[in-house]
């Protein structure tokens, strides 16, 4: 039998080869939906097998043309809770060129060739260098970071065949979670726009849950990829440290960095997953997986999706009450789902036990001034010329190339006051001191602690049962992400259902460092078994319509401005709805593209 890949694959050239009028099956063809739309969707839709509402099948162009009238038409709209979600910073103004580069190589290709992710579109955090629009980290200060060259994960996505279709919004420079960005300035929760979206890839959260984009990119330094994908109701995988290269990303903390994806079901995130890891000589700890002691790193993750061989039958799992002195159950409706979500494991063949790491240490080897400069020499050097910023602050002694106040951060006067003391902090730190060995070795010690307790965790009647991961509350209360981080363990978070105003919940399932699969196996038999993913019911606003790349780009740089003095998390709601409100009347008047 066929399998269904190589039939999405062939379908083009076995229709040609039928010959005119002639069909494969008299069924007719399925329309195609963008929303909660899948690869696997887009590319039957490519073949035919699914086809647009004109009896047509779809393109690049027209796929891209769909999503970004889908943006137009509802972020900026009101939702649910009185506010719009603002997930999108910007629309690459070459996206559409490059979609039509696509529809030729399918043409001369007739089907999808060697790329997975052919004409996927994707957002991406906006800290993601990208060579044909900019990346800000969510801040004014960096307006103008236009690289030449991609970060190395996006140029993964790229050679996989997706389409980015631009820059979702962030907390400003990802020092908080609450989708508060400097030039957003606030990303709302597409479920309950009075809530958070999660952070600090707050865009991408609200962005992909919103049906902006098939999957979206996010980091993950504390609880960056895990918190958003679970008020979100996405899957989101935080790889271990190391599996995707931390190069033309802005970073936080490298030794916690974890750049990764977020999607609406975990097939699609682990087709990210596959072109976005791999190793990169521009970031040492990429190679680490290169060690004779460890096994061949997979080249394609989605062989463990399976729910018999690799899923929850006969696991033994540890649900993690306690770390250190940090309560991590929690409480509330969230902990009540967790536990209805463990049960079902149970039902599924696993084991559940209530585990603590009493002596787990919470550690980062951050050194944020030398890594922020760092990142800006290696853009330099690799780029031919210098970006705007330079440094994070002019006042660097011995750096030469930062001797104009422009060239710093912290000078422009253009740091958010949610974002400025964290950035004047590290500016207090010497730029020339690189992380803490001390640090970077305590990393490793807490690691071999959890690791070493999950080998032989002993039972209350005695002997020891071996742990093939552990389950977790993500989000910020309690404040979990610290445990994954600090290891610098992988994680998978997956839907487990909808608390009772609506917004959803996740669980976090962590292995060992470098052990993806296992938790892939076992979120995605979860994942399979309950189909908790629900959309959020959204509004739009037909008069958007008319909205185009440039207009929406142009309007999204300066509609907060005059507010850059001001904390966006003590705006009143009214502030916002009258910014927007002139927003909308400007953009209503701009007359339809010919």
């Amino acid at each position: 039998m066929m399998s269904r890949p190589c039939l999405l694959l062939c379908l083009p050239f076995l229709i040609t080869a039928c010959g005119a009028g002639t069909t494969l099956d008299a069924t007719p063809a399925k329309a195609f939906d963008l929303e909660e739309a899948t690869v696997a969707d887009i590319h039957a839709a490519f073949a035919g097998a699914q086809r647009k509402a004109d009896g047509a099948p779809l393109t690049c162009v027209a796929l891209y043309e769909q999503y970004v009238q889908r943006i137009a038409t509802i972020d900026n709209t009101p939702q649910a809770g009185g506010l719009p979600i603002r997930a999108v910073l910007r629309i690459n103004p070459m996206a559409r060129d490059e979609a039509a580069a696509l529809d030729a190589l399918y043409a001369a290709d007739r089907g999808i060739g060697d790329r997975p992710l052919h004409c996927v579109p994707m957002l991406l955090k906006d800290n993601y260098d990208t060579f044909d629009h900019p990346s800000t980290s969510g801040s004014y200060s960096m307006l103008g970071h236009q690289p030449s060259i991609d970060a190395h994960a996006v140029a993964g996505l790229r050679a996989a065949g997706a389409l980015i279709l631009g820059k979702a919004n962030q907390d400003e420079f990802a020092f908080t979670v609450m989708g508060t960005s400097g030039r957003g300035p606030l990303t709302r929760n597409p479920y309950d726009t009075r809530q958070s979206p999660g952070g600090s890839s707050s865009g991408t959260g609200a962005a992909i849950a919103a049906n902006f984009a098939a999957i979206g990119t996010g980091t993950d330094t504390c609880m960056s990829i895990r918190f958003p994908s679970s008020v979100n109701g996405l899957v989101g995988i935080r790889p271990s440290v190391g599996l995707v290269s931390q190069h033309g990303i802005f970073p936080l903390t490298h030794s916690r960095d974890a750049p990764g994806p977020m999607a609406r079901t975990l097939y699609d995130a682990v087709l990210a997953l596959n072109a976005m890891a791999g190793a990169d000589p521009r970031d040492p700890k990429t190679l680490e997986y290169q060690h004779p002691t460890l096994p061949k790193r997979p080249d394609d993750y989605t062989r463990f999706l399976d729910t018999v061989g690799n899923g929850l039958a006969g696991r033994k799992l540890g649900f993690v009450r306690q770390f250190g002195t940090r309560d991590a159950a929690g409480d509330g409706e969230h902990l009540t789902l967790i536990d209805a979500a463990i049960a079902e494991m149970e039902a599924l063949g696993a084991t559940v036990y209530d585990v603590q790491f009493p002596e787990f240490v919470s550690v980062a080897a951050s050194a944020m001034h030398y890594e922020w400069n760092d990142y800006f020499a290696q853009f330099e050097a690799e780029n031919g010329y210098a970006a705007p910023r330079r440094c994070l602050t002019a006042l660097n002694p011995g750096i030469n190339r930062c001797r104009l106040p422009t060239d710093g951060i912290l000078e422009t006067g253009l740091v958010s006051p949610v974002a400025l003391a964290s950035v004047g902090a590290g500016a207090l730190s010497d730029p020339t001191a690189p992380p803490d060995p001390a640090l970077l070795q305590q990393h490793v010690d807490t690691r071999a602690y959890v690791e070493g307790l999950m080998d032989a965790w002993p039972l209350p009647e005695g002997g020891t049962v071996r742990l093939d991961a552990l389950l977790l509350r993500p989000g910020s209360s309690p404040r979990t992400c610290d445990f994954g981080s600090s290891t610098q363990n992988p994680s998978v978070v997956v839907p487990i259902g909808l608390t009772s105003d609506g917004v959803p919940k996740g669980i976090e399932i962590l292995a060992r460092k470098w052990d993806e699969p296992t938790a892939l196996g076992i979120a995605y038999h979860y994942e399979q078994q309950t189909h908790w993913r629900t959309p959020p019911a959204l509004r739009r606003d037909p008069l958007a319509d008319t909205l185009i790349t440039a207009t929406f780009n142009a309007a999204r740089e300066s509609l907060l401005l005059p507010l850059l003095d001001e904390d966006p998390q003590s705006l009143p709601v009214d502030t916002y709805l009258r910014v927007i409100a002139d927003y909308v009347r400007g953009f209503a008047e701009v007359p339809a593209p010919p």
